[in-house]
């Protein structure tokens, strides 16, 4: 196999294979399993595209996200960054009963109690929900985070993210372990 001759192109690579390779068992003793879904969470950014464009391509695209204080240090560490031209903004801690504020939503296992207000709260509105929650795609979240064999894995609930306009590169789908329709 060759390598890829453009920057883009080597980027892409890269991010596919942080998405495919990371195990949390393998890599704890120097990046913690929140490092590795918050990796996962920017990654997941990179390759959705979101409707629109105008004044909307240029704003910022806000995260929320709700979890532990380890999982929000390391979500915080992705503040600024740039990504298809737009900067992340991160917004930590309450998230309200309908999180239309967000482009992402990051869902974690403290939210089980809410999943489903919240989920249903957002309609079509294109935010991308993540989530490491049990069954959160089942629920109709859109990426879950999941650990199978010290890995971090992730599934892809396809139909949600199409009612909700939002585009996800076809090379992610394939790295997902399952992609409900």
């Amino acid at each position: 196999m060759t390598a890829p001759r453009t920057p883009g192109a080597r980027r892409v690579l890269c991010a596919l294979l942080l998405l495919s390779g990371l195990t949390a068992g393998a890599l704890a003793q120097s990046v913690s399993e929140h490092a590795v879904k918050a990796g996962f969470v920017a990654n997941f950014i990179k390759f959705t595209q979101w409707p629109g464009g105008g004044d909307a391509a240029n704003a910022p695209l806000r995260l929320c996200s709700t979890g532990s204080q380890a999982l929000q240090g390391q979500l915080a560490l992705l503040q600024g960054r740039a990504v298809g031209g737009r900067v992340l903004e991160i917004v930590p801690g309450a998230v309200s009963t309908h999180g239309r504020q967000c482009d992402v939503l990051f869902l974690a296992e403290g939210d089980a109690h809410r999943l489903e207000t919240l989920l249903r709260g957002l309609g079509n509105a294109p935010v991308l929900t993540v989530g490491d929650l049990p069954g959160f795609v089942q629920a109709g979240g859109m990426i879950g985070l999941r650990i199978e064999a010290s890995r971090v894995r992730f599934d892809v609930n396809l139909a949600a993210a199409q009612r909700a306009g939002l585009l996800l590169n076809s090379q992610m789908l394939k790295l997902a372990g399952k992609v409900l329709q």
